[in-house]
This record gives structure tokens, C-alpha cells and sequence, in this order.
């Protein structure tokens, strides 16, 4: 399965105990078989079937996965790294945020120059800058995630605080 709303969807469905998948399909307005191929990746998904998924199972990946897909966001949730040692992994992350600091500086130093007097090398800093700057940003969320969820905090209790930073910052 190469679709990782899918894959997430699949896990959700697997860990909710409170809804039926039938209950699950009617509450989304999608039918049972367009559920099953939704969880399979043989079918995809808009951002509104998403979004109601996300609304009515409340998984903290699945609500992650799809505002990736809606957002364009990319995700580090997969990291073999992630999935294993800890420490290796919040090791690797500071490495590459010093990686991204460093061409956040030279992005920054790049801006200044006039378009014209740039060199390519200034502007390729500048057409790569946004995509690092997204990844520190899905790297950062996943950390926090991954780090809640190796202290015991409940995904629902993190989506919350989430959810109220979202409400208070718009």
C-alpha cells in the first residue's frame, strides 16, 4: 500500500473500539464497501471524505495524515528511526535542523541580494528554502508526537492541545 492515508486509515479503523465500521460509513456518508477500498488505497480520497473520516474516528495520525494530504505537508511519521531508538532519532532530528538553520541563514542572506544580482547558487537557495522549511516544520510535529506518545500521553489528550493552539492562532 503506497497510500499513507490509507495506511493510517486502515491502523484507525484497527484501534477504534467505539464505532462500527458500518457505523463509521453511515456517519461519513460513504458506503461500507467504499470504506473497505478507502482503507485498502484501491480508492482515493477527496479532501471533504477525509476530513469527515478524521472528524469521526478522532485518531490523532489519521487527522495528521489527511491534513497532510489536504496541506501538502510532508511527513516523517514512516522514519524506521522513529519507529525504533529514540535517541538515535531525536539525534538525527538536531542534525538536520543544524542543516536547516544553516540554509535558513543562507535563504535569509539570499533575500537580501536584488533579484538580478543574485547568483545561482543564492537562487537555488531560494527555490529549496520552503520545501526544508515544510519539512522542519512536519519533523517538528512528529517529534512532539512521537515524544507524547513514548510518555504515555493519549493521542486525544495531544489533538486537543492541537486543537486549541489551531482555535487560538487561526
Amino acid at each position: 500500500m503506497n497510500n499513507k492515508f490509507a495506511e493510517q486509515l486502515s491502523l484507525a479503523l484497527g484501534k477504534n473500539k467505539t464505532l462500527t465500521q458500518q457505523q463509521i460509513a453511515d456517519r461519513t456518508h460513504v458506503s461500507p464497501g467504499q470504506l473497505s477500498r478507502l482503507k485498502s488505497g484501491s480508492r482515493s480520497t477527496d479532501s471533504q471524505i477525509r476530513k469527515s473520516l478524521a472528524n469521526v474516528i478522532n485518531d490523532f495520525w489519521l487527522n495528521y495524515s489527511g491534513a497532510r494530504e489536504n496541506f501538502g505537508v510532508l511527513s516523517f511519521q514512516n522514519d524506521r528511526q522513529l519507529q525504533g531508538d529514540m535517541f538515535s532519532a531525536l539525534m538525527k532530528q538536531k542534525k538536520e535542523q543544524c542543516q536547516r538553520e544553516r540554509i535558513e541563514a543562507e535563504f535569509e542572506e539570499a533575500i537580501t541580494v536584488k533579484p538580478r544580482d543574485r547568483t545561482p547558487a543564492q537562487q537555488l537557495v531560494i527555490e529549496r528554502y520552503p520545501r526544508e522549511y515544510s519539512e522542519e516544520i512536519s519533523a517538528e510535529i512528529t517529534d512532539l508526537a512521537k515524544k507524547a506518545e513514548y510518555a504515555g500521553i493519549p493521542m486525544d489528550k495531544l489533538q486537543e492541545v492541537i486543537d486549541k493552539v489551531n482555535r487560538q492562532n487561526g
